[in-house]
């Protein structure tokens, strides 16, 4: 027989099948993708009226599908992309999650401004910018390509700073978030992500974040780079 449910306490069987609106409900298998967004591609509407969504990219046949986060129309690269609520909300709300992008300025970033940079400077309203690490990846044509690690989301204040040391900012990519690196992916590309892609988001209770050790530091602070 059919029962018309009306009580949200209702208890039912585990195998019974559910219908809403005469269509069967269906178990909704998670699903987790990284995502190239391409620039002038927008998350919502409101983003950019007129604009592509990414949504215009994601497959129909894979219901809930909305992104961790988002990345304005003027910045390009990695965004991640899941039906599960529960690990989107890790994603966005991990304070210690790391943020790499590459960001191209018109000329030449000095040592001097370098070593500003990784000190930290104060924007008027936004708060102290300090990167995790910064360092210049190539130089040329009057042209400098930056790498910078963010913690958490920075991406405004980034190119703030930048604006504060004269430099115009030309392209921004994010290519890392967390573990999760953009790699080749073509822009408007999605692919799964792996199963270790995926528990690097996972609920680790009593986590506490490791401190750079003084050796990685030191490592790193080699010409052109800073880390903490």
């Amino acid at each position: 027989g059919t029962d018309v449910v009306k009580d949200p306490l209702r208890m039912i069987a585990a195998d019974a099948a559910v219908f809403l609106d005469d269509k069967p409900l269906v178990k909704v298998e998670p699903a987790y993708y990284a995502f190239h967004k391409p620039l002038r591609v927008v998350v919502r509407q409101e983003d950019g009226p007129g604009r592509r969504l990414v949504e215009d990219f994601l497959p129909d046949e894979v219901v809930g599908l909305r992104t961790a986060g988002r990345l304005d129309a003027r910045t390009s690269g990695l965004l991640l992309i899941s039906n599960d609520g529960a690990w989107i909300t890790r994603v966005t709300s991990s304070a210690d999650c790391e943020h790499e992008y590459k960001v191209q300025v018109e000329g030449e970033v000095s040592e001097l401004q370098l070593t500003v940079i990784d000190a930290g400077i104060v924007l008027p309203g936004l708060g102290t910018f300090r990167p995790v690490a910064v360092k210049v990846l190539a130089c040329e044509r009057g042209r400098t390509m930056l790498g910078l690690t963010l913690r958490g989301g920075q991406a405004r204040q980034m190119r703030r700073m930048l604006a504060t040391l004269r430099h115009k900012v030309l392209m921004v990519q994010r290519v890392r978030l967390g573990g999760v690196s953009l790699g080749d992916l073509a822009p408007g590309g999605l692919r799964p992500l792996s199963a270790q892609e995926i528990a690097a988001f996972a609920p680790q209770p009593g986590r506490v974040p490791a401190a750079a050790s003084a050796t990685g530091a030191a490592g790193a602070r080699r010409k052109g780079v800073r880390q903490r």
